[in-house]
């Protein structure tokens, strides 16, 4: 297993330093996130029937966390291997039910490292009470003209699904999305894909996979956001060895005016884009998911080792 003590060091550090005062040494201070331990058997959530055999095979620690935000009770449960979570081990938000290739991707990653994910139950849908979790990331101030759900906006909802995050670590969304894009002339019906870059989003193509020919699929992708036009210097640096390693990148300039309340638009306003990674594949790529999810990992630690020895 992975080593992640040795994720994003030195030039992370200078980075959070400059970019969020204090959270580095106020994470070093946090202790190891603990859940209680509950038996997934008990759950009667359709994904775990789904995971029946990798369940069994993990015997993972689940932690049922219902909290209310926004007039709406949500279902939340956190997935770890144990009661106890290194501060290292990076956070795995699945937000939308009915995306599966998506939560088969982060029990992938459980079955191979220390990550605790997290996941919302909404009965197999997109929403739940009529909001789309992914538009309900919002702090106190933030301007909330373009978000789809004004009324439900609540700042207790990113403090529930970040809880146990300590603003050192990566955290990895996972979704996945309608195949195609609309107006693409074959019926797509997506809205992300490497072939529609809005004007505010530059498409970075990966290299051939060989033998993973689904990761050059447009609608396979990393997907990456920040506050400049261009990605950032963390975030150039990862380019190149993503592509290489057969991964397409789709990187978003974010706009504080338009923003959308997302979890990619909360992380940017609150400087902390350069730990998030969105890996989005099409609906029902389960093998896909679950080969971009190491790829983007082995990157992460390979890239982040040599910096070790930095003082």
């Amino acid at each position: 297993m992975a080593d992640f003590s040795r994720f994003f060091p030195a030039l992370l550090a200078l980075l959070l330093a400059l970019l969020i005062p204090g959270a580095r040494a106020n994470a070093q201070l946090w202790p190891m996130a603990t859940i209680t331990c509950e038996d997934w058997r008990l759950f009667r959530d359709v994904d775990f029937l789904r995971h029946q055999a990798t369940l069994d095979s993990l015997n993972p620690c689940i932690s049922y966390e219902p909290f209310v935000a926004g007039g709406i009770e949500w279902r939340l449960t956190r997935l770890q291997q144990g009661p106890l979570i290194p501060r290292e081990a990076p956070l795995v938000v699945v937000l939308h039910d009915d995306e599966n290739a998506a939560l088969t991707g982060a029990l992938g990653l459980l079955a191979l490292r220390d990550v605790q994910v997290v996941m919302l139950d909404a009965e197999e849908s997109r929403l739940w009470g009529g909001v789309d979790p992914n538009r309900m990331f919002v702090d106190i101030g933030a301007v909330v003209a373009s978000c789809p759900h004004p009324l439900n906006l609540d700042h207790r909802f990113a403090a529930a699904i970040l809880r146990d995050w300590t603003c050192t670590v990566p955290i990895l969304s996972l979704h996945s999305n309608a195949p195609g894009f609309q107006g693409d002339g074959e019926g797509g019906r997506g809205s992300i894909s490497m072939l529609a870059a809005k004007p505010h989003q530059q498409a970075f193509p990966a290299a051939p996979d060989l033998r993973n020919p689904r990761l050059s699929d447009p609608d396979n992708l990393i997907y990456m956001a920040g506050p400049t036009p261009l990605p950032g210097p963390l975030q150039s640096a990862l380019l190149e060895p993503l592509r290489q390693t057969g991964l397409n990148v789709l990187y978003s300039q974010i706009n504080p005016m338009k923003q959308d309340c997302s979890l990619s638009d909360y992380l940017t306003l609150r400087g902390q884009s350069d730990l998030y990674f969105n890996i989005e594949v099409e609906a029902g790529d389960t093998a896909a998911a679950l080969t971009m999810i190491r790829k983007l990992m082995r990157v992460l630690d390979q890239y982040h080792e040599p910096q070790q020895t930095r003082p």
